[in-house]
């Protein structure tokens, strides 16, 4: 007696294109299919943190795979939270940061500098950058709260806002930092990871005695 097509085909859960990444390479040590044999080659990857056998849901016999690397292992968090943000751009319940200026104190003034802390959109032709506080900026680090951190980058820098203007030199050697100088060498190295910081911070001067 013939077979059903349905008795021949096992039905996958259906996923849209967008919820999937496709043509992943998988290598020893990595998978293991549900019967306990380990799986090397294609798979794909579901927006709900599912992995399956194939290039994509369109494979035939496509199988669900196990992960052998342990969640705790901060590489493959990493993996999943960067897939994760690829899959889900954009979240409409998360915010936005709201700008923050920075208050320097008297001690602050003694101790000759602050720490700023700053966000950078990852996404557009244009690098939309804003001062935020601290507590924003811990949060967008740690993807914590309502904020969405899938679509900010932030930095934190050293900015010196006591001492003389330029550096002071004794036979050429730095005795003293200066102000503008200091602050130009922080926006220099800043500027190699946060694209967009020195066209941002023009004032080297910004809040400095």
């Amino acid at each position: 007696m013939a077979l059903g097509i349905s008795n021949i085909i096992k039905i996958m859960p259906y996923y849209p294109k967008s919820r999937i990444i496709e043509n992943q390479q998988s290598n020893a040590g990595e998978f293991i299919l549900t019967n306990g044999q380990e799986y090397t080659g294609p798979y794909y990857i579901t927006f709900d943190g599912n992995f399956f056998t194939g290039n994509n849901p369109y494979s035939l016999n496509s199988k669900p795979l196990i992960p052998i690397q342990p969640s705790s292992d901060p590489e493959f968090i990493d993996l999943l939270k960067n897939e994760y943000v690829t899959l889900n751009p954009v979240n409409l319940s998360l915010i936005d940061p709201t700008p923050y200026t920075p208050k320097p104190t008297e001690e602050d003034y003694k101790i000759g500098k602050i720490t700023r802390y700053f966000a950078r959109q990852r996404n557009g032709t244009q690098f939309r950058i804003m001062e935020i506080d601290e507590q924003t900026y811990d949060n967008l680090l740690n993807n914590r709260g309502s904020l969405n951190s899938s679509l900010w980058k932030v930095i934190s820098i050293f900015w010196q806002i006591s001492g003389p203007l330029r550096d002071e030199r004794v036979n050429n050697i730095r005795t003293r930092a200066g102000i503008i100088d200091t602050n130009q060498r922080v926006l220099d190295n800043a500027e190699k990871n946060f694209i967009g910081i020195k066209q941002y911070l023009t004032d080297l001067q910004q809040f400095s005695k």
